[in-house]
């Protein structure tokens, strides 16, 4: 693994790797939901004093692992047919075109001087930092890869942490859009399952068990009909240490069966964050 020089200065509180599910494009404007305040309340402390936040999204995929270098990252609205006040928001947030060149240059990634952010990266922000007062740039999955690929990848990313950078991967423990309950009733207990399974896994440290979540954990075809939105767990869980100590940020769901699990990846005896 590629060493990186440390000339941050950083007085972050941590820079434990740190997993989100990002939700739904509504998520902003539903005021009045425990992911909404998850992510007002909370996710922002969890960032603080960090040099710069590199944002894995479940919405940016390429076929080699690609850093955005652009010094202002644009806000990309990449969905549709939702409210017209969605399509305003725009989150002006600069990006450190020399930081993620050194990135790119000292673990060997591609690199897109165009490339903003999508919702998986900038509506968490917009809620958590509304101020854009940390830099803020991307880093693309994999389109062809699966557990074992973005795993390795998160690997690759942990002398960020010597840099001042906080990883932040944004994806969804569950994500089906199928049979999501609009009318938002009972949780459905497939959900329930799959995510305290992985989240059970999780607080083990067993990382061939969530290789291999797909034929061990229960309903997990249901929960992922398409796994892409889970691989950024994957970038995250790599980016972590071996002896990582899981801290559940937050646990609760959307649309019957969404989870909007969040999770952060400790070092041994490191100190917990408290939001």
């Amino acid at each position: 693994m590629t060493e990186m020089s440390h000339n941050s200065g950083s007085t972050a509180k941590s820079l434990a790797p740190i997993f989100i599910s990002h939700g739904s494009p509504m998520l902003v404007a539903r005021q009045s939901t425990p992911a909404f305040d998850f992510f007002v309340g909370q996710l922002g402390p969890q960032t603080d004093g960090v040099r710069a936040i590199l944002m894995v999204s479940a919405h940016w995929q390429t076929a080699e692992p690609t850093i955005s270098t652009s010094a202002r990252q644009e806000t990309i609205h990449d969905f549709y047919g939702f409210p017209q006040p969605l399509y305003q928001l725009h989150y002006d947030v600069a990006g450190d075109p020399a930081l993620a060149q050194q990135i790119a240059d000292q673990i060997g990634l591609a690199t897109d001087r165009t490339r903003g952010l999508d919702h998986g990266a900038w509506m968490p922000m917009i809620l958590a930092r509304p101020d854009a007062d940390i830099p803020v740039f991307q880093l693309s999955m994999l389109g062809h890869g699966g557990p074992k690929e973005h795993y390795e990848l998160g690997q690759k990313l942990r002398g960020l942490r010597d840099l001042g950078v906080l990883v932040v991967a944004s994806g969804a423990m569950t994500h089906n859009l199928r049979v999501l309950d609009r009318n938002e009733g009972a949780i459905d207990p497939w959900a329930v399952e799959f995510t305290n399974w992985m989240i059970e896994r999780v607080r083990a440290r067993d990382i061939d068990a969530l290789l291999n979540y797909r034929s061990l954990a229960p309903h997990a075809v249901m929960a992922h009909p398409e796994d892409d939105h889970l691989m950024p767990l994957y970038v995250a869980l790599g980016a972590a240490s071996d002896d990582f100590e899981p801290d559940l940020l937050h646990d609760s769901y959307e649309f019957g069966n969404l989870a909007m699990t969040a999770l952060r990846f400790y070092d041994q005896g490191e100190a917990r964050i408290a939001a």
